[in-house]
């Protein structure tokens, strides 16, 4: 005896070709589940986990899907300033000769050293509140591609 051990796969060459159709019957399943995430995503958009002022920066999104990508984005052109917040900065009046508040009647004068925002990071809200939904998504999806696999294998 020489202490080789060997282990015979039954039926391997059949379940090396089922194998490699893997792509084939993973890249549709996958693709969906990407496509279905955004469903999930869009039910988390709202004003529990994003800042609500004015309701644009809730209701203007934008979806971009690809080949086993996607993308969730805010469209409102301040939503980074939201995000991440801004620093300490200069705000000069342009169109006119001062800055007020027209509501409120507040007249800042032609130049005001703005404090900055704090961040509000409702990005990170919205993951949260969707991420053990769209980790069932994919759970479901690996578990439809085993079972694919598998019938393909008996």
């Amino acid at each position: 005896m020489d202490g080789t051990f060997s282990v015979t796969i039954p039926n391997l060459a059949a379940l090396q070709e089922k194998l490699a159709s893997y792509p084939e019957i993973s890249a549709p399943i996958i693709q969906n589940a990407i496509v279905a995430s955004q469903a999930i995503l869009a039910g988390n958009t709202n004003a529990t986990t994003v800042p609500v002022r004015t309701a644009y920066l809730v209701q203007n999104w934008g979806w971009q899907v690809g080949q086993f990508f996607a993308r969730w984005f805010p469209m409102a052109t301040y939503a980074p300033y939201v995000e991440f917040g801004t620093g300490p900065h200069i705000i000069k009046a342009v169109n006119k000769r001062v800055l007020a508040n027209t509501a409120t009647g507040q007249i800042f004068g032609s130049v005001v050293h703005h404090p900055g925002t704090k961040a509000n990071p409702f990005l990170e809200r919205i993951i949260a509140a969707s991420q053990g939904a769209i980790d069932d998504l994919f759970n479901q999806a690996l578990q439809t591609i085993t079972d694919a696999i598998s019938a393909q294998a008996e």
